[in-house]
């Protein structure tokens, strides 16, 4: 019996996190795949459950591609990564183009946002806050609310 390219998807971001613990002591991988279950096509849910995998897990974009979780869901996946030499700001601009990529990330906004998984530390609650603004804006940019030249202003801001 094959394999879906969900399937694999779902085999690789649970071996790119295997050993990631996110907020809480929870394992990391419940983070994709709670953004993986906001969406019903598998084309959505490889790129969801994969998200993270080259930033976080490790995973090169030639696992990817021997994965054979195809050629939309690593465009987007390379997409949602962000590679340091650029600011959030800047990703966040340059994934908005791609449909995948960016609903993709705003599933993932959605639940760095949400109430139950907000990481605050005590010890550093100024960059908690911008952490939380930045999601806030991220979000308002991707779904149309705001412009880019606001979001870049606002951002610039919240960085402070």
């Amino acid at each position: 019996m094959s394999t879906t390219p969900l399937q694999r998807a779902i085999e690789l971001a649970v071996l790119a996190h295997r050993d990631a613990e996110g907020p809480r002591g929870e394992p990391y991988v419940l983070h994709p795949m709670r953004v993986m279950l906001r969406f019903d096509d598998p084309e959505s849910r490889a790129a969801a459950v994969l998200h993270d995998t080259i930033e976080r897990g490790g995973i090169t974009i030639g696992a990817l591609r021997k994965a054979d979780v195809g050629d939309a869901v690593i465009r987007a996946v390379v997409l949602l990564t962000h590679d340091q030499t650029s600011t959030y700001a800047d990703y966040v601009v340059r994934l908005k183009k791609n449909r995948l990529a960016r609903a993709v990330k705003i599933a993932d906004l959605l639940d760095n946002a949400d109430l139950r998984h907000v990481d605050v530390r005590a010890a550093k609650p100024k960059k908690s806050a911008r952490r939380v603004m930045r999601y806030a804006l991220s979000y308002k940019y991707l779904t149309g609310s705001i412009g880019e030249r606001d979001y870049r202003r606002l951002m610039k801001d919240a960085e402070g």
